[in-house]
């Protein structure tokens, strides 16, 4: 098992005095969630599911504490099982680093070049379960990972500008990202999509009705 350790550190306006708004604590808390449990998903089976919880298929997330000195979350990630990547080169915070500055650039994240061991699926999984994605299905849940990065980013980035000034975030010790700017939760892309997929059911419903 490998334990790692994820902090958010909020500082200015509020956070300065060890404050954040309930709504932005909440969903600081939710966000954080939600990029741990979407690359501990994507970690240990090369997907990203619909829904996130706080413990999945070889992984735990623990809530541990609020701290004092400016306005501070900690969490740990207990991982049960090896990735889904041949080499034990490739750690845990490896992929969230790498992923999040594939996101901060624009680009969709890349798996490492290293050949695909089987997932870890637990003990309930389907026997069928192919050891290894083909390629557009790996891509889509390539696509699907950075868009829980942008949703998660939104939800810890909540109080910038009206609790806090800055968000930094760290792992295992290691300062990966410090954002001073609110990120939208919703992109325009999402938006597009979201609008696409409503217009198709609701085509659907009426061609229903008419028939």
């Amino acid at each position: 098992m490998a334990r790692h350790f994820f902090n958010l550190r909020y500082d200015g306006l509020l956070a300065s005095h060890h404050e954040l708004a309930t709504s932005a604590s909440k969903q600081a808390v939710e966000g954080a969630q939600m990029l741990l449990g979407a690359h501990a998903h994507y970690y240990l089976t090369g997907r990203v599911p619909q829904r996130i919880y706080d413990k999945g298929p070889g992984y735990e997330i623990t809530d541990l504490a609020r701290r004092a000195g400016s306005w501070e979350a900690d969490f740990s990630v207990n991982i049960f099982a090896e990735g889904v990547w041949d080499t034990v080169r490739y750690a845990f915070p490896s992929l969230i680093y790498d992923s999040y500055r594939a996101w901060v650039h624009g680009r969709v994240y890349d798996d490492p070049p290293f050949e695909r061991r089987q997932p870890y699926l637990g003990g309930d999984a389907a026997a069928s379960e192919p050891s290894i994605d083909p390629a557009a299905t790996r891509r889509l849940q390539q696509e699907r990972l950075s868009r829980r990065v942008g949703r998660a980013i939104a939800h810890m980035t909540a109080g910038i500008g009206t609790s806090a000034s800055m968000l930094e975030m760290t792992i295992d010790d290691h300062t990966f990202a410090v954002i001073e700017c609110r990120v939208p939760l919703w992109s325009e892309a999402e938006v597009t999509e979201g609008l696409s997929l409503f217009r198709q059911a609701t085509d659907a419903a009426r061609r229903r009705r008419m028939n």
